[in-house]
């Protein structure tokens, strides 16, 4: 098993460094696979306080700190290498950086949205957090998530609900995870699109790029043993062969009772 040590070690260095331009390994993709914005601005005011959580390099922060003027803006990432690469002074709105994980944070403050974009797949304790990030939630508060879902890569890897090697998780977990929080489900919404690859190679790269390849090895050191099989055998897995992935999302909208 893994805990968030683990997974703080990988997504810094040079996932970090490099971690914008992960999508240079596919080759098409079609389909939407980018909800956020359009559910987040259902919800959304002018004097929303919102707390995004695993913020990365703030990408999805910018993005929503250009919705409107007046709101406030925190983020928490475990990876300060991600950290560093967000410029503060070019937001519109007031924005707050800690540097720590969702399992180890402590605010003071409540929020009207809490955000997690393809953060919840990468914990162990997915009710604790759930319940602690519904201890933060104002009254009539939301949590909005995004995560890849059982039709994620299914033809590649097979889902399975128990012990899935990239963290997958489907309509029947969630339900499972906030029974007994003071959370319900307002809506669920899968967004399917199709990835395209030029070659194996490219493949396994994303996978390493956006840290898959390492939670299949519980994040733990034995993925660079593959990670460097990978590279000693890149002339065969260059040869090209065009390889189609289902990218699977879930874009789920929590409500505090």
């Amino acid at each position: 098993m893994f805990d968030s040590s683990d997974v703080q070690s990988v997504f810094s260095g040079n996932i970090a460094e490099e971690w914008e331009k992960k999508s240079r390994y596919i080759n098409s993709l079609n389909g939407n696979d980018n909800m956020m914005i359009p559910t987040i601005k259902k919800y959304i005011t002018s004097t929303s306080k919102i707390l995004e959580v695993g913020c990365g390099t703030g990408k999805l922060l910018s993005q929503i700190d250009a919705l409107t003027f007046g709101i406030e803006l925190t983020g928490v990432e475990m990876s300060s290498d991600m950290l560093q690469q967000i410029d503060t002074l070019r937001f519109k709105n007031p924005v707050r950086l800690i540097n720590d994980s969702v399992e180890n944070f402590i605010d003071d403050n409540k929020y009207d949205i809490i955000v997690m974009k393809q953060v919840l797949h990468h914990i162990v304790s997915r009710e604790q957090v759930l319940k602690k990030l519904a201890g933060y939630l104002n009254p009539n508060g939301v949590i909005i998530i995004m995560t890849p879902n059982d039709g994620y890569q299914k033809s590649i890897l097979p889902f399975n609900p128990i012990t899935d090697l990239l963290g997958r998780i489907d309509d029947s977990m969630i339900y499972e995870y906030i029974k007994d929080l003071p959370l319900q489900v307002v809506e669920i919404q899968h967004v399917n699109s199709l990835a395209t690859f030029n070659s194996l190679y490219e493949y396994f790269m994303f996978l390493y790029a956006i840290g898959s390849l390492q939670k299949i090895f519980n994040y733990k050191g034995e993925y660079e043993y593959a990670l460097k099989l990978i590279t000693v055998f890149k002339n065969l897995f260059s040869k090209e062969e065009t390889l189609s992935v289902d990218f699977n999302y879930s874009y789920i909208t929590l409500k505090k009772k």
